[in-house]
């Protein structure tokens, strides 16, 4: 029984029932059109990499043939929209990326850094709580004993992995299925 039926008569709870379906529809389509306000819509709008590298595929799959490579602040020209991935032109050739990795906000904020939109939780605690490169060097220069794991920190994200070596390890793990 839910506390809706303890609190209300049989015909009160039903009508309460009946008015929060609205409500929770109302609030979807609310996400939604926010979800979908980055989205362009129009054939022929600018996007912008957002991410510090990314490559331009030939076919909407994760490990499709790389077609370019494109670079945070590189401009494209938006086609059509399939799923996650976005058909576009850069440099007058054809190909796809996904769509986490642009941004069709003209006003985007780069800075070399792979600079996005949206941000894990702990990104944003971190940022609400201060913390930034400043603060990391005077916290470095504070707990000189952390600096061996400062340094092993920025050589683990400095790190990078050939691609064929991550489908591999995709396939091999069960993780990808062959021709994904």
């Amino acid at each position: 029984m839910t506390p809706d039926a303890i609190l209300a008569p049989p015909r009160a709870a039903a009508i309460l029932r009946a008015m929060k379906q609205p409500a929770r529809a109302l609030g979807l389509l609310v996400i939604l059109s926010l979800l979908a306000a980055d989205t362009p819509q129009d054939p022929g709008a600018t996007l912008t990499v957002t991410r510090k590298t990314t490559k331009l595929r030939a076919q909407k799959k994760l490990f499709a043939p790389a077609i370019a490579e494109l670079k945070e602040g590189d401009k494209l020209k938006f086609d059509r929209k399939e799923g996650a991935w976005l058909a576009v032109l850069f440099d007058q050739v054809p190909g796809w990326v996904h769509e986490n990795d642009v941004s069709s906000n003209p006003e985007v904020r780069l800075s070399g850094e792979g600079v996005r939109e949206n941000y894990s939780a702990s990104e944003t605690s971190a940022a609400r709580k201060g913390f930034n490169p400043q603060v990391e060097k005077q916290y470095r220069s504070g707990n000189p004993n952390l600096e061996a794991a400062f340094l092993l920190i920025d050589k683990l994200q400095a790190r990078t992995v050939p691609e064929a070596e991550v489908r591999t390890f995709l396939v091999e793990g069960l993780l990808l299925k062959e021709g994904q």
